[in-house]
């Protein structure tokens, strides 16, 4: 959590909700979830997405910190909350 809080609310907000001003994906849509595998999300974070305002963090993330990274934007996903 406070990884995300650090690096990622800025652009992915507090509630992983996103921002539609920024077209950042909702982290809480069941069906952007399943879309994507763990390994999209790491490299994503590794490597950042061309065409978006997704910087890299390889460099400045170890990978311990990238997978938790990847376990706490699971968290959000709408369909395991009940």
């Amino acid at each position: 959590a406070a990884i995300f809080k650090q690096t990622c609310v800025m652009c992915h907000g507090a509630n992983g909700k996103g921002l539609a001003a920024l077209k950042t994906p909702d982290f809480t849509d069941a069906k952007w979830q399943a879309s994507q595998k763990d390994k999209d999300l790491t490299d994503a974070i590794k490597n950042g997405r061309k065409g978006t305002a997704m910087q890299p963090f390889a460099g400045k993330l170890q990978d311990d910190e990238i997978q938790a990274l990847v376990h706490y934007i699971r968290a959000f996903d709408s369909s395991k909350k009940k």
